[in-house]
């Protein structure tokens, strides 16, 4: 039991055997010696043939780790149930979701795979290899036997993201994730496709985020596209999400210290493919992401991915490598690959290239950062709100003068309440801020000032009781304090700091780095264990 009270089941990370269908399907990212950010998107269900075999002809793949990896992510499922969420709006996307990949898994698997109509909107499906057989009517979970996202996890080895577009934009709103790399799905859900990239460095300056945004909202039902993405994992781990961090942090300082063939079996290049789909039903966008680990040891014995991945590990650059998590070993891992060429190099010495359809079309100049921005002055009242609440939390004259100056203005316009608050950190204050924003009527606004840490706060409360970013207003007096979200215990507490200090849980004692990483639905900016150190002694 890990402290706050989250039992967590290891599942084997370390099968050192790669069979041979994981090295001929495995996709190789690399399309040139000099990695940068870039959407790099294409059409999906294009085969694309490599050195070592080809890859690329249908959305859901199943490959001979396909028992091994199901029970993984269900032993996860087990031990974090944040993995898995649907909000309520989502629920008709969820089906959706699940009808489009038993398609996929028939058309692609035809021998073991099957989907069939029962007419009025029943369908059997049988799924030889798991011996699994069950007759269901499309959005009746109680036909289906479990929630259609949660079944559609024990049939696909791919973890499926869901995304929701209004007002303009991409929110996460649903998913099942147990293979994150160094990312908290649940920290993440219901955050808008750009707060969620807002950390990833030079994305913000080059753009690529934005016009990944732009490009998503474009998608067409029945266009599917796809794209890859990579890191390293020490070990055969497919869950090296935030969460987890002190079980395979320490990985990446055991890695300096052992010896080459060691090296060669544990380093893994890890690579994501992405498919991007627009549901036919529900308009949804999914994300279909399916994890491939391949150690140096095989990765090595295919010439031209050698030499390419060599080159590729010692030209990226600190920031990026940094990102990803690999700056303690990327040099070694580059060396590695440059004294083990292969002695009978594959004949086919050509590499695949990868069409990108970045686009410029109506993108705005900069991404959002994932960070709050605050404004340098009190907003002003709008004056087509139906009524007011103004929310004064902390006693300092700053904040007592911003409120009062609302209340002026608003009592002039309509019905106004003034809600003075100590700290949302008191229960009773907590309750009444509740209270008074279950009593607030659509069209109303909400404007809140104080610190921090009670701004944030607030704000994620009203949004939970129903406000939308039109009805919100706010100005911070103090920014020296923030909620804090522990990925470890999943305890949110007031911590003095900012993105980039270290702070204690008081849920699990841990010492945690605050990341430049918010969720404006969550009110909260994402911690996890601040050092290697740290962890080896929690252990």
């Amino acid at each position: 039991m890990h402290p706050g009270g989250i039992a967590v089941t290891t599942a084997p990370v370390r099968r050192e055997t790669t069979t041979p269908d994981l090295l001929s399907a495995f996709p190789f990212p690399f399309v040139d010696d000099i990695y940068r950010y870039s959407t790099n998107v294409e059409p999906a269900n294009q085969q694309v043939i490599t050195p070592a075999g080809q890859w690329g002809d249908s959305v859901a793949v199943i490959d001979s780790e396909y028992r091994n990896e199901l029970a993984e992510r269900a032993a996860v499922l087990d031990a974090d149930p944040t993995r898995r969420a649907v909000l309520p709006h989502m629920r008709p996307a969820a089906w959706d979701a699940l009808m489009t990949m038993l398609r996929e898994l028939a058309h692609a698997y035809p021998d073991t795979m099957h989907l069939t109509s029962a007419g009025h909107d029943e369908w059997h499906w049988r799924n030889d290899l798991l011996d699994d057989e069950r007759t269901f009517r499309y959005g009746e979970e109680a036909s289906l036997g479990d929630d259609p996202l949660h079944y559609l996890s024990t049939q696909v080895q791919e973890d499926i993201a869901l995304l929701d577009q209004r007002d303009d934009q991409l929110f996460v709103d649903a998913g099942v994730i147990t293979f994150a790399a160094d990312w908290s799905f649940g920290f993440d859900v219901g955050m808008s496709f750009l707060e969620i990239h807002g950390p990833v460095p030079r994305v913000r300056k080059m753009g690529v985020i934005t016009r990944a945004h732009e490009f998503l909202k474009r998608l067409q039902p029945h266009e599917p596209y796809r794209r890859t993405n990579w890191t390293m994992t020490i070990g055969r781990r497919l869950d090296v999400s935030t969460e987890r961090y002190p079980e395979w942090g320490p990985d990446r300082e055991m890695i300096q210290h052992v010896d080459d063939a060691e090296f060669g079996r544990l380093v893994h290049l890890r690579v994501e493919v992405q498919h991007l789909i627009r549901l036919p039903d529900s308009g949804a966008i999914m994300f279909v992401i399916r994890t491939y680990l391949l150690p140096l040891e095989a990765l090595a014995t295919v010439e031209p991915w050698r030499a390419r991945a060599a080159e590729v590990f010692a030209e990226l650059p600190d920031d990026m490598a940094d990102y990803k998590g690999i700056i303690k070993y990327r040099t070694r891992a580059s060396e590695w690959l440059r004294t083990h060429a292969d002695p009978q190099p594959s004949a086919d010495d050509s590499l695949t290239c990868t069409t990108e359809l970045d686009s410029a079309h109506n993108v705005p100049t900069e991404p959002v950062h994932g960070l709050p921005d605050w404004p340098s002055r009190p907003p002003e009242v709008d004056a087509t709100g139906s009524e007011f609440l103004i929310v004064a939390a902390g006693a300092t004259d700053e904040t007592a003068h911003t409120a009062r100056a609302w209340v002026r203005t608003a009592e002039s316009i309509g019905p106004t309440r003034l809600l003075v608050l100590d700290s949302l950190t008191h229960d009773d204050d907590r309750t009444s801020l509740i209270d008074a924003l279950a009593a607030t009527h659509t069209g109303g606004r909400i404007l809140v000032t104080g610190g921090q840490y009670d701004v944030l706060t607030a704000l994620a409360l009203a949004r939970e009781s129903g406000a939308i970013a039109d009805e919100l207003a706010a100005f911070v007096t103090d920014t020296t304090d923030l909620p804090v979200y522990c990925a470890h215990c999943r305890d949110t507490f007031r911590g003095v700091g900012s993105p980039g200090g270290v702070v204690e849980c008081p849920g699990c004692t841990r010492r945690l780095e605050i990341h430049e990483h918010h969720s404006a639905s969550r009110g909260s900016f994402l911690a996890s264990a601040v050092d290697v150190r740290d962890l080896e002694a929690l252990s």
